[in-house]
């Protein structure tokens, strides 16, 4: 029936075509119909993929990005495909499938990134960049930076005049000692000038104060990019063209203006850098990636120059800040609902160190349950729901993956929520059980079965020092206060807000200082 309105269709608005003409013109357009649905040979499973448009139905009319990642795993299996428009997206849901694609080489390939290639015409940094370019960057970032210390126990001081600071706040907003600690506490307001502090210290040499306003504005800056990377940046990063002829429309403009505070930021401590710089005796990073620009500055092939040192410099702030802040947020809004689990930390706090001195990364293995709290934290949080997608390295017109093929230039998403909720993995996986995590003589845990932070030579850079990070800030604050909902109000919500990443959704902390 169908099919004769669209012959009807064709004939009335061109009464002089004959009839034959006029069924070949609608069979050309319902072959080109037809070829708009059709996908690869031996593509993976997946919803339909309609003309222009792809899965794109889909995506709109299955809710929260939590709902949709299940609904593609039990629909579609653990190599699940689909299109956004006419851009493949392989999503793999499974712990073997997702460990395969963590360490295959020939699936350590990045998309190219939309924004990069319109505002630069290349790939900079190393998060999005790929090939050789990207081997050498990381291999070098990550040199320097164990040689600074990253990640190590030498960084305790560090912290702990973080930890300090925090302590100051939570004073000062609840009213202290002299208040009886009246005024609830929003934690999230307080974390993040601490969490990228202890980064910017090996970075920048530097820290800034919790309270200054440019710094604060500047974290709200990068927690609202990472919501737009989601919310606003779809269209021109399925369409790159659209988003370079159509800036305002696409989202381009906003997503950009965004970004533009970060780079005045990173440019200032720059060019503060290069005013004082001793190249033989450098104080930071900062200053060993500035004496290697100048040390390459006349080889044809240089790959270190001052772009590529504001995208890296761009990439660990944004990382740096989101990571350990969304995880403690979590965190102590778990304690806050689950008293019986704070309690438990506390006592195994206040048996192996005490109450005179700060907690200390030599103090890790003795906390067991502590580390089993952060890993459930990890899991049931979830804050990067899905991982930043890679893309096939091969010269083929696809790869091979589990007996499907991937087209080269697809995106392939690792769906971490999933993993972590999985019930043939997880007992009761809505539950926060931190003993999950123990081993069965309580004195270790099990770090099986979770990805926080990916695996591979794409995981986060910055894994060892979130890791640090969240574990001194925790046990710190919770050796220090005890928490609970404040009087009054409902228990807030364990559903997050995000779309590439997780945080909670607003809620405030009665704290009461341990005595």
């Amino acid at each position: 029936m169908w099919l004769m309105r669209v012959v009807k269709a064709v004939f009335i608005s061109s009464p002089n075509m004959d009839l034959s003409t006029t069924i070949l013109v609608v069979t050309v357009i319902l072959l080109l119909i037809w070829l708009q649905f059709q996908k690869p040979k031996n593509f993976p499973p997946g919803p339909t993929k309609w003309p222009l448009i792809g899965s794109l139905i889909l995506l709109l009319n299955r809710g929260s990005t939590q709902t949709k990642l299940s609904y593609i795993s039990q629909k579609y299996g653990e190599v699940a495909g689909m299109y956004i428009f006419s851009y493949p997206i392989i999503i793999i849901s499974g712990l073997d499938g997702i460990r395969e694609v963590c360490f295959r080489d020939d699936l350590a390939g990045r998309p190219e990134n939309a924004y990069q290639k319109i505002k630069y015409g290349k790939m900079q940094g190393i998060i999005n960049a790929s090939g050789e370019e990207w081997k050498l960057q990381r291999r070098f970032i990550l040199h320097h930076l164990r040689d600074l210390g990253f990640g190590k126990s030498s960084l305790d001081g560090i912290a702990h005049e973080e930890l300090q600071a925090v302590f100051d706040d939570i004073d000062d907003i609840s009213g202290g000692c002299i208040k009886g600690f009246a005024n609830p506490v929003n934690f999230h307001e307080i974390l993040g000038g601490a969490s990228i502090n202890v980064l910017w210290h090996i970075l920048a040499g530097k820290r800034y104060d919790h309270r200054d306003p440019k710094f604060k504005e500047l974290i709200r800056t990068v927690q609202k990019l990472l919501q737009l990377t989601f919310e606003s940046s779809g269209i021109f990063n399925a369409v790159p063209w659209l988003g370079k002829i159509f800036p305002r429309l696409t989202g381009f403009t906003t997503y950009d203006a965004h970004f533009n505070p970060i780079f005045k930021f990173i440019q200032d401590v720059i060019d503060d850098h290069k005013k004082t710089i001793d190249y033989e005796h450098p104080r930071d990073f900062m200053d060993i990636y500035i004496s290697e620009i100048e040390r390459q500055k006349n080889d044809l092939h240089n790959i270190f120059n001052e772009k590529q040192l504001k995208q890296v410099y761009n990439e660990l702030f944004m990382v740096g800040t989101d990571t350990t802040l969304n995880t403690l947020s979590f965190a102590i809004l778990y304690m806050i609902l689950y008293p019986e689990a704070q309690k438990k930390v506390q006592q195994e706090i206040d048996e192996v160190i005490g109450k005179d001195r700060l907690p200390s990364l030599n103090d890790r293995t003795r906390l067991p349950y502590v580390e089993a709290t952060i890993h459930e934290v990890y899991r049931l949080s979830s804050i990067a729901p899905a991982s930043l997608p890679r893309t096939p390295v091969t010269t083929e017109e696809y790869i091979t993956f589990r007996g499907y093929h991937i087209p080269k230039g697809s995106a392939v998403v690792c769906n971490f929520y999933c993993l972590h909720n999985d019930p043939k993995l997880w007992d009761s996986p809505e539950k926060f059980i931190p003993e999950r995590f123990l081993l069965k003589n309580g004195k270790g845990i099990n770090r099986e079965n979770i990805l926080p932070f990916g695996a591979g030579k794409r995981s986060c850079l910055g894994e060892s020092l979130a890791r640090n990070n969240v574990f001194l800030f925790f046990t710190g604050l919770l050796q220090r206060y005890s928490l609970r909902v404040p009087d009054g109000q409902p228990k807030p919500s364990q559903d997050p807000d995000g779309g590439a990443v997780w945080f909670p959704k607003p809620y405030t902390v009665s704290v009461q200082i341990r005595s």
